[in-house]
């Protein structure tokens, strides 16, 4: 037996709160599930066992999408180990609630609301879909709550802290994501002109800022603009009108879906018709390599990360993967879905429970100032100082990125700098 749950509580013990807590970590993991079981004694009064929530809304319901369950992982293994270490505020244990909205961003703000109603909730994390977190900023503001986004990168989600003081983000920003992408299509491929191929979204219109508004500093023009809608299945024209255009290599924002039909238009092409692309993250929160196969082969297809587990010798991010390899879903550091999820979400996880200490309350309002007065964590990216600031709600920054080549089994396999 994992646990032996009787030898800590009866239920006859627990309060109303605990026993929702109880409902929701036995659907997890084994070692997340006894790590936090351990936290606590839970003999006595259940007062001291009352959980800390942390909210996680993501599309769970897309079935091509790897994203959702990736941010959930790194999460809950974050949160296994600070429940091993005593919890926070003198040991209540950390636990996670989820929500799917679909990819919907009228979804996303009716489960926000849900969220802020449910006592000792201190934070919602947002998913890979941008316009699904810019649409509950402004509840952000008017509940209270701190939205937190560790996937999605659309720039105005940190544009304004001012305006905006309840919203963080420990993921890339177009403002400086999207001229990374620029330049390394220079670099790689020589290319003064460009095309950009966009989702007619804000994470798309985001984009289309950062690349208008960088072209002088990169030294490049840009030829032709493409927008489409979600669900788009053929790019062959698209790609023949960029190429037609003089654009020497495409700047691609998409999800999983609509890369893969770009990459599949690409391929049916002949070599001397194809177009180099740098492509944004979100094809890489998704099986891509399931809707494309072996036709990535022979394809220059770039695109940009935060994070690899493959030759990174970073201890944390070492450690970390040792933990995700011991989910029976993945046999090798190169099969783990969604690297960029996993480690952000662990990192964030880590950094917030530190603002839960430093707050020494799960009051929505502390816990917001408590954010900007982190210290110091060697984290799995990186080594934050003070990630978080009055001007600065970005834990990231430019130094973060690399760009990795997917290969027909999935594996994202970084390009080591010339």
């Amino acid at each position: 037996m994992i646990c032996d749950l009787t030898k800590t509580l009866t239920l006859k013990q627990a309060t109303p709160r605990f026993t929702q807590w109880l409902t929701v970590m036995v659907r997890a993991p084994a070692a997340i599930l006894c790590s936090a079981l351990t936290v606590s004694t839970f003999v006595g009064t259940a007062h001291a066992v009352e959980p800390v929530y942390i909210g996680f809304d993501g599309a769970y319901a897309q079935t091509s999408s790897t994203s959702a369950k990736a941010i959930e992982l790194g999460t809950q293994l974050a949160i296994s180990q600070v429940n091993a270490a005593g919890g926070v505020l003198n040991g209540r244990p950390l636990v996670l609630m989820t929500k799917d909205n679909h990819g919907l961003a009228a979804r996303a703000r009716d489960n926000f609301i849900e969220f802020a109603r449910q006592p000792d909730l201190v934070a919602v994390y947002g998913g890979k879909f941008s316009p699904a977190t810019m649409q509950t900023m402004d509840l952000s503001n008017e509940l209270g709550l701190v939205s937190i986004s560790v996937w999605g990168s659309a720039s105005p989600i940190t544009d304004d802290p001012q305006t905006y003081p309840f919203v963080y983000r420990l993921s890339l920003s177009d403002r400086w994501a999207v001229p990374a992408m620029m330049r390394h299509a220079k670099q790689a491929y020589g290319a003064d002109r460009l095309c950009s191929v966009m989702p007619n979204t804000g994470w798309g219109r985001s984009g289309e800022g950062s690349l208008e508004e960088n072209l002088s500093n990169t030294g490049q023009t840009l030829e032709h603009v493409r927008w489409y809608n979600w669900g788009e299945k053929d790019f062959t024209s698209a790609i023949k009108r960029c190429r037609a255009s003089g654009a020497q290599a495409a700047i691609l924002i998409a999800n999983e879906q609509e890369g893969a039909s770009w990459i599949n238009a690409m391929a049916g092409l002949p070599a001397d018709q194809r177009l180099p692309t740098v492509a944004h993250w979100g094809v890489t929160g998704g099986v891509i390599h399931e809707l494309v196969g072996q036709k990535i082969n022979g394809l220059d297809v770039d695109i940009i990360q935060t994070f690899s587990f493959i030759d990174n010798d970073r201890p944390a991010a070492e450690a970390l993967g040792r933990e995700v390899l011991g989910d029976q879903r993945f046999s090798t550091l190169a099969s783990i879905s969604s690297p960029v999820g996993v480690a952000q979400a662990f990192d964030m996880t880590h950094l917030l429970a530190m603002a839960i200490e430093q707050a020494g309350s799960t009051d929505k309002v502390l816990i917001q100032q408590a954010m900007q007065n982190i210290g110091r964590y060697e984290g799995a990216i990186k080594t934050y100082e003070q990630p978080f600031s009055d001007q600065n709600h970005d834990a990231l920054s430019a130094k973060q990125v690399l760009f990795v080549r997917l290969q027909s089994d999935g594996g994202l396999y970084p390009i080591k700098p010339k």
